[in-house]
């Protein structure tokens, strides 16, 4: 394996909720799903649909959840191999035939405004809560989603994934799911103001 494919670390984003989106529909709620991506994504809705989706090592997508505000939280994880600038947010009304687009965002993950906090090229984890704003096809203003970004670089994951007995591995098991439980409850309660 070249270095330049190498495993630096993974990028575990969880999508908490989506916040004032546009309606997609004029009867019924929005049947809402968000795209994640490390690369570009297209923005036509003509015949774009949901079931053609695939999720991959640099676009994952969210289940449907209902409403202009719904509440997705799902955590999505991205390996990375080499530095990222960008993530690419998009939500979409499912619909039957095609989806229509209802707003898109980009975070910088290098931008020195936010003092370098989401640089995924550091050998330390990391975690932030963030809210990024999405515009519609239009320009105009489309609503928010917030997130929460957890950067694990290579060694603590590699640290994490070393086999242990049965007894061992279950505890661990049993124990991360508890810390990651924790760091995402801490993380909602930051943004439902709890």
């Amino acid at each position: 394996m070249s270095s330049s494919h190498r495993l630096k670390g993974l990028l575990s984003i969880t999508v908490l909720k989506a916040n004032n989106l546009i309606k997609g529909d004029w009867l019924g709620e929005n049947d809402c799903y968000a795209v994640l991506s490390l690369e570009p994504l297209p923005t036509e809705s003509k015949g774009r649909s949901r079931n053609k989706d695939r999720q991959s090592e640099v676009s994952q997508l969210t289940q449907i959840h209902d409403g202009s505000n719904p509440i997705f939280n799902e955590k999505l994880i991205f390996p990375v191999a080499d530095k990222l600038d960008t993530l690419y947010i998009q939500l979409w009304d499912s619909d039957p035939g095609k989806d229509d687009l209802l707003g898109q965002g980009t975070l910088s993950l290098l931008d020195d405004d936010q003092g370098g906090q989401f640089d995924t090229n550091v050998k330390k984890e990391w975690l932030y809560v963030t809210t990024v704003s999405l515009t519609t096809e239009k320009g105009k203003a489309g609503g928010t989603v917030d997130l929460v970004l957890h950067y694990i670089p290579e060694t603590v994951a590699a640290y994490m994934g070393r086999k242990f007995d049965s007894a061992q591995a279950d505890l661990k098991k049993k124990l991360t799911q508890k810390i990651v439980s924790k760091v995402t409850d801490v993380a909602s309660d930051k943004i439902f103001g709890d």
